[in-house]
């Protein structure tokens, strides 16, 4: 970091500095000198445009940082449509089957995406997981009895099914990325 910056970081965010380290680094044009070939004006208005709320608002995730409303739905639907799918297995069908398919469902994601999708992911597994299982306690028996299961145990019920699915998610995400990153990069 150019003292300069120190002097100015001293009270500002940490992330900004990263920011201002990352942006000196890329704007380089494949140089080795990184930072002096930038206009100075640039370089103020990015800052500017941090301290007037852009940084935040990228932080918070609207420009899919932190958080992609297309990854989310892609991995919505392919951790549904793993859930529909092993739930269909003719013997484990079910419980089991549907924590198969978040599992697998969230695998193919990680291996599917280049970027971590980890928080897509996991809220889609935990919102299918809590789902299923309270789909499954209404096709067990006769509905009003389902329906009374549901308002004394449902609350528990969602917790328990969204946080299995939360968990099958990321682990399944984790090992699709696992594989990607194994068949992907050069062995030496």
């Amino acid at each position: 970091m150019q003292p300069s910056k120190e002097r100015e970081a001293a009270d500002g965010d940490p992330l900004d500095d990263l920011d201002d380290l990352l942006d000196d680094d890329l704007s380089s044009d494949g140089g080795s000198v990184s930072g002096p070939d930038r206009d100075d004006d640039t370089r103020k208005d990015t800052r500017d445009d941090t301290r007037r709320g852009a940084g935040i608002r990228d932080r918070i995730g609207l420009n899919g940082r932190w958080f992609s409303l297309r990854g989310f739905a892609i991995a919505l639907v392919a951790i549904g449509l793993g859930v529909f799918l092993g739930g269909m297995l003719p013997l484990i069908g079910g419980t089991i089957g549907h924590a198969a398919g978040v599992l697998l469902g969230a695998f193919l994601v990680g291996l599917v995406f280049s970027k971590r999708r980890y928080v897509e992911t996991g809220i889609a597994g935990a919102g299918v997981g809590a789902g299923s299982a309270l789909l499954n306690v209404l096709g067990i028996g006769f509905l009003p009895i389902g329906l009374r299961y549901i308002q004394e145990w449902g609350l528990a019920l969602l917790a328990v099914g969204g946080g299995i699915g939360l968990v099958l998610a990321l682990v399944g995400h984790y090992f699709g990325r696992d594989l990607r990153a194994g068949v992907t990069e050069r062995v030496e």
